[in-house]
């Protein structure tokens, strides 16, 4: 059986990998300040919008399994949140992302 927090986690993979998806296809698109871009655009706000509000929702979460908040978030990052992944990639040295 798969764990609430395995749960949480999947979740917030798939959803940075759509925004992900979603900003390489606008900055590669061949008129980018057609309306269609825009309107992605406009549609990237939106699910930026919404990873912000899954990450605070379950920060606990995602901070202590070294998931911090997306690149494009616009969530100020908190001193615990820090602190639990930095003490994620003690325990997981492994697991630390390349730069």
């Amino acid at each position: 059986m798969i764990s609430f927090e395995h749960r949480v986690v999947s979740e917030y993979k798939i959803k940075i990998s759509k925004v992900d998806t979603l900003a390489k296809s606008i900055m590669n698109h061949r008129e980018p300040k057609s309306t269609e871009a825009k309107e992605a655009s406009e549609f990237l706000d939106v699910l930026v919008n919404e990873i912000d509000g899954f990450y605070k929702e379950h920060s606990e979460i995602l901070s202590k399994n070294g998931k911090r908040p997306h690149a494009r978030s616009r969530l100020p990052e908190t001193k615990q949140w820090v602190d639990n992944i930095e003490r994620f990639y003690e325990l997981n040295p492994r697991r630390r992302p390349r730069k």
